[in-house]
């Protein structure tokens, strides 16, 4: 579910959004810091490197409003920030 969301976050953050790509971004890191997973070192180093882009582009403090965000998320609204890109803001709330 985790590498799901992370591909996700990276298409969103390819196709312009940024928020949406640090909500999902969030979501993923939450859901493993939940169950007490890590990401694998290779795919860390991707994940770092994307983050400090999407914080680049939205700065700092929006960026760290989205990822909060996502962080709060459970399965089911991760599940739905990707299937609809407008549920981001209902998702967030």
């Amino acid at each position: 579910m985790t590498l799901c969301l992370t591909a996700f976050a990276q298409l969103a953050f390819v196709q312009g959004d940024g928020e949406r790509a640090a909500l999902l971004a969030g979501a993923a890191e939450g859901l493993r810091q939940r169950v007490g997973l890590r990401a694998w070192p290779l795919q860390r180093q991707g994940e770092v490197q994307m983050v400090a882009q999407i914080r680049q582009v939205l700065g700092a403090d929006r960026f760290d409003q989205e990822f909060a965000a996502g962080l709060r998320l459970n399965r089911q609204q991760a599940i739905a920030a990707i299937r609809d890109p407008r549920s981001t803001s209902t998702a967030a709330s």
